[in-house]
């Protein structure tokens, strides 16, 4: 893989990852992406009006919304993110189930 520090890469999975950790991977680097973004930032903001305040034994209790993931690293889902030093190394840890193009 021959990423320059600093460019846009396309990223897309083409192959569903075997195992939780690559998964995981991917959902983080996919999250880099600026349509993700925007969705994480929805989320966020659906999941701050759902807040619920309880009191038990006298004291404030929160009941949050579980969370819930804009990207979820499967086969066919893609995305442009900026190529940093981090970004490289998650990138070849999981490179056997993804394609790296310029963006």
């Amino acid at each position: 893989m021959d990423i320059q520090i600093g460019t846009n890469v396309q990223v897309k999975v083409v192959k569903q990852p075997t195992n939780e950790a690559a998964i995981k991977t991917l959902r983080r680097v996919l999250a880099k992406d600026e349509s993700i973004k925007a969705e994480k930032k929805r989320l966020d903001k659906v999941a701050d009006s759902k807040l619920r305040y309880k009191t038990r034994g006298g004291r404030p209790w929160i009941q949050r919304m579980v969370k819930i993931h804009p990207a979820q690293g499967v086969q066919g889902e893609q995305g442009v993110i900026f190529a940093s030093a981090d970004v490289i190394n998650d990138l070849k840890s999981v490179s056997r189930f993804i394609e790296v193009t310029p963006a």
